[in-house]
């Protein structure tokens, strides 16, 4: 799989802490193919984002709150956005 597929995967989903750190070993694992364990979990948006944009790739995280269910209500999430 490819970096561009792994973002395509994503694109519009609300990202919640669980699917975060799913989204984040997918991403460094295709981006950067370590031989080892490694933590991300201290990666944020503005990293990832940094990191799209080095790498000149048309999509953007933005962090919102959820408003709308009853279970996440009030929690932060990741959405991804096609540029």
């Amino acid at each position: 799989m490819c970096i561009t597929n792994v973002l395509k995967k994503y694109v519009g989903i609300k990202l919640f802490e669980k699917e975060q750190q799913t989204f984040k070993e997918e991403f460094f694992k295709e981006l950067f193919d370590p031989y080892m364990e490694v933590d991300y979990t201290r990666r944020s948006t503005l990293y990832i984002n940094a990191v799209l944009e080095e790498k000149e790739l048309p999509y953007i995280f933005a962090v919102r709150k959820e408003t709308e269910s009853t279970i996440q209500k009030g929690k932060a999430y990741w959405i991804l956005t096609e540029l």
